[in-house]
């Protein structure tokens, strides 16, 4: 066991205008960084997780634990970005956000550009680019990227960008976003992998912050990988003697590193040894048997990327929901469905960290530098797993093509799954906006099985989360199981969890009947459930308040 230190070595440099003493920005003296990842020229921090609070920031890692005791460091009120006014901010959170303002913004197509609709290279409709859609020249009217393509009787083909053609450019929209979008060089740097590497003359080739809590202090370090743990966060009794291996150098069946290969489930992230999963109690696929530790993980992996992956699903009021995750490992030439899937599913990805920028502060990581908030909505992975971010989804609520919220979501076998960023854009809220979009996640997981939804909140707002919307501290069975999954954590947040049962789920049902009685519950209609809760980036108002 170790002393761990946090220590002020390395600052980065920054263009602002701020004193000194409020650049927190520095890192492990023994790691660095080794990725091309965007570092923000600002020195504000993100303060939380899940809310956003305008009056009050920290970083990752500013907590200090000694003997059980954790002292945090003071927050610090955030101050306006140097030399923005509060009108140019009012602009940036007023404007729509959709995949063609996104282009807009970065100079890849222009407002007022002609385009056409085509099915076999033969036009169909004209018209001209808005932020917000397409400007049709019959009717004159701003409809939505999918409303064109059904102006033009072609609404069954799902597919509007690849048949959207650019008339000056002489190129299809898809094509156009794909290559003059996604392939930047900024987007691929955001895309990259969190390389972290110890310095030559490290004399501590471990992690500066524990699994579990993410704080620093006393840790038990793991004989085989950099991971550190607090002894009481493993609930040990004792230091263990002799050579200790973390939960995620163990076989998770037997519990031992030995003997033979360890091979990491593709869905939990856990390992395990073959002749333990090809046993009569631990059943596994035979399509498969390297990629997944069980029938269970494979089935949940299974439903994401088939049935939700990419799908643009349709709510009431012009609502829509979608999954999506950024993925650069595929052939986007493979065919034309796929590559109209592929490009708009990391197109929004994009979107929704502009979305994220604009909700949340930074949250950079102290000993590595990494930004989490990126590395969570780009599914970035790394070499060291505190911050090895594969597997995060990011869920999106919109409305006529506009983004309006915006979750990142991880499913951990059927157990639990964790949420640990979740906000609405300034210009929607107080308008239950979010609560539609955690509706349709919580349904989704149900469908997969999912037990518990899992969230970091600051200690302010628990009471909030507790009474308002269903989540109760983590039970210590639960706990259990956690620890020996990488979740993602901040210093003095508090853990919840929000059970997903049959039970809890019929519960929940019969709550919101009896307040739809009252004018505060469900509003039905047409197959559909709107419900009618608080935006969750806010401090509840009363109801007499509430719109």
């Amino acid at each position: 066991m170790r002393e761990r230190k946090q220590k002020r070595i390395l600052e980065v440099s920054s263009s602002s205008s701020e004193s000194q003493d409020y650049d927190s920005r520095y890192s492990d003296p023994d790691y660095v960084a080794g990725t091309s990842y965007q570092r923000s020229s600002r020195k504000d921090f993100n303060i939380n997780t899940c809310i956003n609070n305008p009056n009050q920031a920290t970083e990752v890692g500013s907590s200090r634990r000694n003997n059980g005791v954790v002292a945090t460091r003071r927050r610090r009120i955030l101050r306006p970005r140097p030399g923005a006014s509060n009108k140019s901010n009012r602009g940036v959170f007023s404007k729509k956000r959709t995949i063609l303002s996104w282009m807009i913004d970065l100079g890849i197509i222009f407002e007022d550009m002609r385009v056409w609709y085509t099915r076999d290279k033969e036009k169909i409709m004209e018209g001209t680019i808005k932020r917000d859609g397409v400007r049709c020249n019959c009717c004159h009217k701003v409809i939505t990227v999918y409303g064109f393509e059904e102006h033009a009787n072609e609404g069954h083909v799902k597919e509007p960008y690849a048949h959207i053609y650019l008339v000056d450019w002489e190129c299809h929209l898809l094509g156009w976003i794909y290559y003059k979008g996604l392939l930047r060089p900024e987007e691929l740097a955001r895309c990259g992998f969190n390389l972290v590497e110890t310095q030559n003359d490290a004399s501590d080739l471990n992690d500066d912050a524990c699994m579990i809590c993410a704080d620093g202090g006393d840790l038990i370090c793991c004989e085989k990988c950099p991971s550190t743990f607090h002894p009481d966060c493993m609930g040990m009794r004792k230091i263990p003697q002799g050579e200790w291996l973390c939960p995620f150098c163990i076989c998770k069946f037997c519990g031992t590193g030995g003997p033979g290969d360890l091979h990491e489930c593709k869905q939990c992230q856990r390992r395990y040894h073959l002749d333990c999963i090809n046993s009569p109690t631990q059943p596994s696929s035979p399509d498969s048997p390297t990629k997944f530790c069980g029938k269970s993980c494979e089935e949940v992996f299974s439903e994401i990327q088939e049935k939700h992956l990419g799908v643009r699903k349709e709510l009431a009021d012009g609502y829509t929901w979608s999954l999506v995750q950024m993925k650069l490992d595929r052939d986007p030439h493979s065919n034309g469905e796929f590559l109209h899937e592929i490009t708009i599913g990391n197109s929004k990805v994009s979107v929704a960290w502009t979305v994220m920028e604009e909700i949340f502060m930074p949250t950079i990581d102290r000993y590595t530098g990494i930004n989490i908030t990126q590395s969570v909505i780009y599914n970035r992975e790394s070499n060291l797993r505190r911050v090895n971010f594969r597997g995060f989804y990011t869920t999106i609520l919109e409305r006529n093509d506009e983004f309006i919220s915006v979750a990142s979501i991880r499913v951990h076998e059927t157990k639990f799954a964790e949420m640990p960023f979740i906000g609405t854009r300034e210009r929607f809220r107080g308008r239950r906006m979010l609560q539609k979009l955690l509706a349709q996640i919580e349904s989704a997981l149900r469908m997969l099985n999912v037990e518990n939804l899992v969230i970091p909140s600051v200690p302010e707002l628990v009471p909030m989360w507790i009474n308002k919307y269903g989540f109760t501290h983590i039970e210590s069975n639960l706990m259990t199981e956690l620890i020996k999954y990488n979740t993602l954590m901040f210093p003095s947040a508090v853990r919840l969890h929000k059970s997903l049962v049959t039970h809890a789920a019929a519960s929940a049902a019969t709550k919101t009947d009896e307040a739809n009685k009252n004018g505060t519950g469900l509003v039905r209609g047409k197959g559909y459930e709107k419900l009618a809760f608080f935006d969750l980036n806010l401090e509840p108002l009363k109801e007499d308040d509430d719109a």
